[in-house]
């Protein structure tokens, strides 16, 4: 069957654009944080990042899962007492097949203290 040139450019975008969506993590892009969490921070900074990754990493041991992280695209955070701080940001990470998803988790630590001081709090899938 012959098939004319825009009829196959109509196909491959089509194609490109339903394998877009399907490969796409989900990320919830305008994720409002809880109550409390006032303070907006900067998820390009190092700082942040590492939270996020010891938010995913914290998790893939507990489960047992093949999870890695990859960015964080929203993090706010409020007092928690005694110096400590609650994060709750909004991470994605890809499985062990290179799948991305989006994942909210909230993380207690004091800022510049030793990992063995931080708590995962929760980890959730947003999809």
């Amino acid at each position: 069957m012959k098939q004319s040139s825009s009829g196959l450019a109509a196909t491959v975008i089509t194609l490109a654009t339903v394998t877009a969506l399907l490969v796409a993590p989900a990320v919830a892009a305008t994720a409002t944080p809880p109550a409390g969490y006032t303070a907006a921070e900067d998820v390009s900074s190092d700082f942040i990042k590492q939270v996020g990754k010891f938010a995913v990493t914290v998790y893939k041991l507990a489960r047992g899962v093949s999870l890695y992280y990859v960015s964080t695209s929203q993090c706010w955070s409020k007092p928690a007492g005694g110096g400590a701080d609650d994060y709750w940001m909004v991470l994605t990470a890809t499985n062990g097949a290179g799948a991305a998803g989006s994942y909210v988790a909230t993380v207690w630590g004091i800022p510049g203290s030793e990992s063995k001081t931080w708590k995962l709090l929760s980890f959730n899938a947003t999809s």
